[in-house]
């Protein structure tokens, strides 16, 4: 057996977002594993009890000068055998840090990123990990890195917490909405581009009603746009004479969300999850528009990371809200459709599954002579 290892995954936050979920469950995959994980920020973020409980271990410092050489002194007790950075500020702070504790260094990266701020970035490791090929295109492109340095990988789900068994009824009778209206639900960190999905859905809601009149959006996340959504929300309801669309902040009950929608619209993990959960998903995120999710377009979705990277169109009201009216008034079509898609994901993307491939990334890069 292979000797288990002890890895430095390095964030600036364990915030809300895909890149603080996907850590704390690569952590608990890798520790599942037996190895022993860090978990290197500058602060620890509303994610920081999940990584814990994950196995992960929790060191905080500023990731500046004067946090190199404490988190230098502070690490060496433990032996790393890598650091792993998850961003390009993380990349900064931990390329250094190897140096100084002389250990392999990787980092990978968790979306697009424009070719000037590739031009000024200097952090690369000998192998980047990319978590689709549209990511691995785009660092490949001009100013990035060779391509036969890329090592491709994948978002794991917790399928023991997201997988159809969850219950349906409880979360609608929370928020009190009853069967008989379809619920379509979008999860996100609402900044940025990241915020586009929402008001496209808000925009295309009332044309959503006139075709199915009991339609109602749930929109669940926190971020700086999230003024903006409540306030087009609120002004939406006001015109419609009730709550058409729910606004919540972030939340940790999320497969119960998930398993309360008739559809989901999500992007990168969110909308890994609720394929997991087994509900009918159209893939929105920050670079456009892919839209409903099937056994047969699967590959293809994850390539772009489900609308999170890579081109695509714009979203167009008119395809968001045909998109919906079929999934919604074909329910029986879609959810088995769903069903077969949760099956893939469950199968081949799970943590386990995420957890051994990068283990072998791990090991390959230890098996690689480094400076």
């Amino acid at each position: 057996m292979s000797k288990p290892l002890t890895v430095v995954e390095v964030t600036p936050s364990l915030g809300i977002g895909g890149v603080g979920t996907h850590l704390y469950r690569l952590a608990r995959g890798l520790t599942d594993r037996g190895h022993r994980v860090v978990m290197l920020v500058q602060e620890p973020g509303v994610d920081a009890e999940r990584a814990r409980a994950s196995g992960a271990e929790l060191v905080a410092v500023p990731f500046s000068m004067d946090g190199a050489a404490e988190a230098s002194s502070l690490l060496s007790s433990y032996q790393p055998d890598l650091i792993h950075a998850h961003n390009y500020r993380a990349a900064r702070f931990a390329s250094g840090l190897a140096r100084r504790l002389r250990v392999p260094y990787l980092m990978s990266v968790h979306g697009p990123r424009p070719w000037w701020k590739r031009a000024l970035f200097r952090h690369w490791s000998e192998t980047v990990i990319a978590t689709s090929e549209s990511d691995r295109d785009n660092i490949s492109g001009v100013f990035g890195v060779d391509a036969n340095r890329i090592a491709l990988s994948f978002l794991g789900v917790d399928t023991d917490r997201f997988n159809p068994a969850v219950e349906r009824a409880a979360f609608r009778r929370d928020i009190g909405v009853d069967e008989e209206r379809p619920l379509i639900v979008h999860v996100s960190r609402f900044s940025h581009r990241k915020a586009r999905p929402a008001l496209a859905l808000i925009d295309a809601l009332p044309h959503l009603r006139r075709r199915v009149d009991s339609a109602t959006l749930l929109l669940v996340g926190d971020g700086p746009e999230l003024d903006r959504i409540k306030a087009k929300s609120a002004e939406l309801n006001h015109r419609a004479g009730s709550d058409v669309v729910i606004v919540t902040g972030a939340r940790t009950d999320i497969p119960d969300v998930m398993a309360a929608a008739d559809v989901v619209v999500a992007t990168a993990t969110t909308a890994l999850e609720a394929m997991a959960v087994g509900v009918p998903t159209i893939a929105l995120g920050r670079t456009g528009y892919f839209g409903p999710v099937t056994p047969e377009n699967f590959d293809a979705a994850r390539a772009v990371c489900f609308a999170d990277h890579g081109r695509l169109p714009r979203v167009a009201r008119r395809r968001l809200v045909e998109d919906l009216v079929a999934l919604v008034r074909g329910v029986s079509a879609a959810r088995a459709i769903a069903d077969a898609v949760g099956s893939i994901v469950s199968a081949e993307y799970n943590l386990d599954k995420m957890a051994v491939h990068i283990e072998d990334i791990y090991r390959r890069v230890l098996n690689t002579p480094h400076v």
